[in-house]
């Protein structure tokens, strides 16, 4: 019974929590994070989608999880669609989860290359 309740305080003390971005196009090489993001861009239409994302994690106060991973979404859309410029219906989901000790954050990139037409 002790180790039930010790349970269900742990699970009352972890919250969660979940954040979804939209954007039609970003430009790789000027996207702020939190920024209003809209660039003007020539006619594209959507290729090969893409997904990639990364977490990380932190016991107490060792690191800044959520600000590493802010820090790789930068370096995820970098290198997302390699040749091109533009990214196109991303989506960005961040997630968070903590509990008394750790915490995980994590960011989540889909989105769709610009086609290319084959030569």
């Amino acid at each position: 019974m002790k180790i039930v309740t010790y349970l269900l305080f742990v699970l009352l003390m972890a919250s969660c929590t979940k954040k979804y971005e939209t954007f039609h196009a970003i430009k790789k090489n000027q996207f702020i994070k939190d920024e209003p993001h809209n660039p003007v861009m020539p006619k594209l239409r959507p290729g090969r989608f893409v997904v990639q994302e990364s977490c990380e994690g932190q016991i107490f106060w060792t690191r800044n999880a959520k600000k590493i991973t802010d820090n790789n979404l930068i370096a995820l859309i970098q290198y997302s669609c390699p040749g091109s410029e533009y990214l196109l219906n991303a989506k960005i989901t961040e997630m968070w989860w903590t509990t008394i000790v750790y915490s995980r954050s994590c960011i989540k990139l889909e989105s769709y290359c610009p086609f290319k037409p084959s030569k």
